[in-house]
């Protein structure tokens, strides 16, 4: 079994905040220009209804500040001729903001008390330990689950894991197969850990591994419309993703994680969500603090 993980003990604390504000009435012609753009983005194969509506509003707010667009109504004309721009909108429904070993307990708990237990499933089928990063933004999550199945394999006889990583940004994805850093996103990463699976880079920055590359296997998709990974999985990461969709598509993209998983395989969610209400007939609690839950069924 692998020892409690106090390398991976955060040099600094990591947090995050949200914040709320109202917003005022919107006019007619904004209420015309965001229906416009739904319906633009619905014949993209993207249902930008899924989202909150204040979510949808905010990230909105980003594309028409960047085009210097007085208001919705002329953002959606200007989605009509620049073919370009609804990637660059649908970029920014990405949840990007993500570090290595971020809520370093999590990850204390997780390879300390779960993969012991994936690797004795894994051991009795003499197959690898599958995990699926759902909305892995530019690849901090996987890569961290990767170092911890690398980690894992040295005191683990056999160990093998390996990590299917999906966004629905192909500029996140694109980042995340290139695998380069900033100090702010490895702030929480020991050093023995940094100078064993990363190569500082002429500018300041680091490149993960090759041998972590090799354990993750990155690629686009949009959770609400996309099928799982083809093999079943033992554990699914969706962390801090899942509070920007309404319930009824929270519980949509739940089911599919609920499919995806063998009897008994994990979930997991971020600090600021939980499993509630109908969804509780797909996972029960097992750490309820840490947000890990177990496939009922």
């Amino acid at each position: 079994m692998p020892s409690t993980p106090h390398r991976f003990a955060a040099n600094t604390a990591s947090s995050s905040s949200s914040s709320s504000s109202s917003s005022l009435p919107l006019s007619s012609s904004d209420e015309q220009g965001i229906r416009l753009i739904v319906e633009r983005a619905l014949r993209r194969g993207v249902d930008l209804r899924q989202y909150k509506e204040n979510f949808v509003k905010r990230r909105l707010d980003i594309r028409l500040k960047a085009r210097n667009v007085a208001g919705y109504l002329q953002y959606a004309q200007l989605l009509e001729k620049d073919a370009a721009e609804f990637g660059a909108l649908l970029a920014t429904f990405s949840i990007n903001v993500t570090e290595f070993f971020r809520d370093v307990d999590f990850y204390n708990a997780f390879y300390s008390s779960i993969i012991p237990e994936l690797y004795r499933r894994a051991g009795q089928q003499k197959g690898e330990v599958r995990v699926w990063s759902a909305g892995c933004a530019s690849g901090e999550e996987p890569y961290t689950i990767a170092i911890m199945f690398s980690e894992a394999a040295e005191s683990l006889a056999g160990f093998r894991g390996r990590v299917v990583a999906t966004d629905l940004s192909e500029k996140a994805i694109g980042a995340a197969a290139q695998g380069v850093y900033g100090a702010t996103q490895l702030a929480n990463l020991p050093d023995s850990l940094l100078s064993k699976y990363f190569t500082r880079l002429a500018d300041g920055r680091y490149r993960v591994s090759d041998r972590l590359k090799s354990m993750v296997d990155f690629g686009t998709g949009n959770l609400s419309t996309m099928s799982p990974p083809q093999q079943q999985l033992d554990a699914v990461f969706c962390r801090n993703v899942l509070i920007y969709f309404d319930k009824d598509m929270q519980y949509s993209i739940l089911s599919k994680f609920h499919r995806s998983l063998r009897g008994g395989g994990y979930f997991v969610l971020g600090q600021s969500e939980a499993v509630m209400g109908e969804s509780s007939t797909l996972f029960e609690a097992v750490m309820p603090k840490e947000r890990i839950y177990r496939k009922k069924g």
